[in-house]
């Protein structure tokens, strides 16, 4: 009995030493680097209605036509038992935001917009609409409605960012300054009365519009204010929104939409319009990555070449040369279909020349070379990836390639520009603060240019009398302007070139 007790308590101790070691393992293969990021105090918000904020930075009615184009195509994207929930996954939502939102944009403008909407460089905006809608229903503390007294529940004189109470369980209400509605009903048989929105601007102040505010553009100028709070994808929305525009189009109110998705209204929207309201946002450009690396040092053969790894690009480096007696040009002109294996044993054939063989004067101009392989490349920021990582293996390749002077001029003027370690960054010509800038404020730089870029390119300049516009320095008045962009088109009196009686004329100007 000893025995087998002992073969026994052996067995445990073998099963429980394994498990151990398993587990050690299982963390062995977690990954080795730590990532930080700073996340903001207030809850998500909806990246849909982030979305029509981002399309109002560049035109206002990019805004309301995201909203008609989204109630079109999703006419019942409400959330309900019998929706097919595994359809609607986050990439899918966001996937589908981007092409409805970059239908009203430029190729330029639409992967700016995509890469804005993945920042989250819109949540802000939102949180701010949740303090004005905090407030809204902070003047309002009981509601009359169904003959009923509701509390609004948003009666704390301080907003913590974290959402909106509903009132009543409603998902959306519009603020006229002296009542609020949270029904369709009340709010058309307020809008029949015509007498009482003649006087209501002297009986009863209107709620202030802010210049960020989105503004109907059919809107009534002199008309009584009707605010809607409310998020896009709900279904009273939809029906407080044809209302309102029915009426603003009429010149009876002046339509003011602040989108707001009040807290519990989630499972009251459809299933693209709560991607973003669970998770956190992270704040975009504040992160920090902490790389832990192995500082043990071990032999390894590094003679031969891995497989598949291709350094040089067939399309921007010159094959003509010979390279042991092979002339790779010719031969991928015959075999096209192997230009990755031929570019592979090429690599192998050049890594095979040892670089201490080196001359000293062949690395007189070797930073200048890796340069210009790395400028020239289809991929430039790979390219210098793959040099950075196999720089031992390629150097005698980059010693032998031709400098163009034109590399060497540009590098000097440089050198003659920027001082011994410092840096410097520039945006079409403009210098740009390297100490100051961040990503929201370079986004909004770029966003400009390609903004005047884009209303460039619809009056049909070329896209290199563009560039040289961009990069021309403003006027000295900053209120002087030479070209007005706000109409969507220039009207020619006389168009040589388009005009059907000028057809027969000449295109020689000098005849």
């Amino acid at each position: 009995m000893r025995f087998r007790s002992g073969r026994c308590c052996c067995f445990l101790f073998l099963v429980v030493t394994t498990f151990s070691l398993l587990i050690v393992a299982a963390d062995n293969q977690r990954p080795k680097n730590v990532q930080t990021a700073l996340r903001a105090k207030w809850s998500g918000t909806p990246l849909l209605l982030e979305a029509g904020e981002l399309l109002s930075k560049h035109q206002q009615h990019f805004f309301w036509n995201f909203i008609d184009i989204w109630i079109n195509a999703n006419p019942d994207a409400i959330a309900n038992d019998d929706a097919d929930s595994h359809t609607y996954t986050a990439k899918y939502c966001v996937k589908k935001i981007v092409e409805h939102g970059s239908s009203l944009l430029s190729e330029p403008l639409a992967s700016l917009f995509e890469f804005s909407l993945i920042l989250r460089s819109a949540s802000p905006t939102l949180v701010l609409y949740r303090q004005l809608a905090h407030d809204s229903l902070s003047s309002f503390p009981l509601l009359h409605h169904d003959h009923e007294i509701i509390e609004t529940k948003n009666n704390t004189t301080q907003f913590d960012g974290l959402g909106v109470q509903s009132p009543g369980g409603k998902c959306c209400w519009i603020d006229t300054g002296e009542h609020l509605f949270v029904d369709v009903s009340e709010l058309q048989s307020w809008l029949q009365n015509q007498n009482h929105l003649q006087h209501v601007g002297d009986s009863f102040q209107s709620p202030p519009v802010f210049d960020f505010d989105h503004v109907h553009f059919d809107s009534a100028t002199g008309g009584p204010v009707a605010i809607l709070y409310g998020a896009l994808g709900t279904h009273c929305f939809k029906e407080f929104h044809v209302a309102l525009l029915e009426a603003a189009k009429q010149g009876k109110v002046k339509y003011v939409l602040r989108p707001v998705l009040p807290a519990g209204c989630e499972a009251h929207i459809g299933q693209c319009g709560s991607v973003g309201v669970s998770e956190s946002v992270n704040l975009g450009g504040y992160g920090v990555e902490l790389a832990l690396k192995n500082m043990e040092y071990k032999a390894m053969d590094d003679s031969a070449i891995k497989k598949g790894v291709t350094l040089e690009d067939p399309r921007t480096e010159d094959l003509s040369q010979e390279v042991r007696g092979f002339i790779f040009s010719k031969i991928l002109d015959r075999k096209p279909e192997l230009a990755s294996e031929v570019m592979a044993f090429r690599d192998y054939l050049l890594s095979s020349t040892v670089s201490d063989t080196l001359d000293v004067w062949e690395l007189k101009d070797l930073g200048h070379q890796t340069v210009q392989r790395i400028v020239r490349a289809s991929d430039p920021l790979q390219s210098m990836q793959d040099i950075n990582q196999n720089f031992p293996s390629i150097v005698s390749y980059l010693s032998r390639m031709k400098l163009d002077d034109s590399v060497r001029d540009e590098i000097s003027a440089n050198q003659r520009m920027i001082p011994p370690g410092k840096s410097l960054m520039a945006l079409n010509g403009a210098l740009l603060n390297v100490e100051d800038i961040d990503l929201n404020l370079l986004i909004d730089l770029v966003h400009q240019d390609l903004l005047l870029a884009d209303q460039f390119s619809k009056l049909k300049i070329p896209h290199s009398t563009v560039r040289k516009l961009l990069s021309t320095l403003p006027p000295p008045e900053s209120d002087t302007f030479r070209l007005d962009f706000h109409s969507t088109h220039v009207h020619y009196l006389n168009n040589l070139e388009e005009d059907g009686k000028y057809k027969w004329w000449r295109a020689n100007l000098n005849e």
